[in-house]
Formats: structure tokens, sequence, C-alpha cells
């Protein structure tokens, strides 16, 4: 907590005057976000770092797995984040992105690992079928299909977005656009999915076409 509080401080005596005239711009004339950034609560993900984006640009919903459940199957907090962004603000792109070693994946292949945690488990079953996608439903196998099941879990998420009233009247206006991203923390290389081709391209190298990477998340036995 010491730490904490000596980074307010810090922020509050080094960093926020720099800050000023932005923040009074936004209280101003209130948020005006562009993205929409559906991500995992992981701490080891940082999105504004990630991106290079400051005060009033991203809009981010965060929970374990950066799970959405369809529209109407469970209406909580992710739901109205995502309706609320989607219709009150000037989104034009929305972003799930998930991460490799992620925890709540880990979760949803090896239940085991959270037996005493049944919130966490009712949750992950919103992900479940990303599991039966890489044909490991019934199986213990975990640490060589990890990677695969957080891409197609990302994939499943987006497509979960499109049973939203605000998002598919959007899609269909052409006012927004899906995107689906694995950060891997392991290089420091952000991926997107290709859903026409149905693969993964690096965003964070400067050649075009974007290299495929897609044998990064293909499981092996």
């Amino acid at each position: 907590m010491d730490k904490i509080v000596e980074g307010i401080r810090r922020f509050r005596r080094d960093i926020y005057p720099g800050l000023k005239p932005r923040y009074d711009e936004l209280v101003k004339t209130g948020q005006k976000p562009h993205a929409l950034v559906i991500g995992c609560s992981d701490s080891r993900v940082a999105f504004e770092s990630l991106t290079g984006c400051g005060p009033g640009e991203l809009f981010i919903v965060r929970n374990a797995g950066n799970i959405i459940p369809q529209y109407g199957k469970y209406m909580g907090g992710v739901t109205a984040s995502i309706e609320f962004a989607v219709t009150a603000l000037p989104i034009r792109d929305v972003i799930v992105c998930g991460h490799t070693h992620c925890g709540a994946m880990s979760a949803l292949l090896k239940p085991e690992m959270s037996t005493d945690m049944p919130a966490v488990q009712k949750w992950v079953s919103f992900a479940r079928q990303a599991k039966r996608r890489i044909g490991k439903e019934h199986t213990h196998v975990f640490d060589a299909h990890l990677r695969e099941a957080i891409a197609e879990n990302v994939k499943l998420q987006v497509e979960h977005l499109r049973t939203y009233p605000c998002i598919e009247k959007k899609l269909k206006s052409g006012e927004i656009r899906l995107h689906g991203w694995v950060y891997e923390l392991e290089n420091g290389d952000v991926v997107e999915h290709d859903e026409t081709n149905n693969r993964w391209l690096s965003l964070t190298e400067p050649e075009e076409p974007k290299r495929d990477v897609s044998g990064r998340f293909r499981g092996t036995e």
C-alpha cells in the first residue's frame, strides 16, 4: 500500500500538471473515446502502456478471461458497460483482447484448478464453447492447448458481441468495426484475428502484408 500511495503522490506532483489541460478539456466536454477494449483483468496487461493512449482515449471493460456473455443470457456489468459505450459514446472500434498465460483460460481447461472458486467456474462457463471447439472438452491435456484456447476464446467472444442489439445495429450501418487480439506477454507482440481467412496476423511488425503467425496458436499433443 505504501508503494501505491507514493505513486499517487508522484502522479499528482510530477505527472498531473502536464496533463492538466487535457483533464480540463475532458471535464468540460466529457469523454469521447473512439475505441472500446474488452480485456482481461490480469495485472500484467496494461492497455494504455501497450497502445500508447492517454486519458479519454480508451473505454476499457475488464474481467477474468475477457469474457462477453451472449446478450440476454447474463445481464450484468459487462453487458451494461458495452451497451453504454456503443450507444452513448463515439466508439468506432471494439477490441476483444486476450493474452497468453491467462489464468481464466487455465481454469477453463483444467476445472480442478478452481474448485474453491465457484464464481470463477460459473464465469468461465461462458467460454466453454471455446474448449469444445479445440476438441478438449473431456481431457486433462493442458499446457499444449492453453494458447489454442486463448485464441479460440477471443474469436468466441467476438461472436458473442454480435448478439448485442447495439452492436448489430452499428455493424449494419458500418459505424463500428470488431477486432480480436491476443497480447503475447513473453514477447510483447499483439496479433489480430483475420476473420476472412481465419488466421492470426502480427500488428507489431511494420512490413505489409502482415506476417501470419497462426502457428503459434495451434495445440500439440
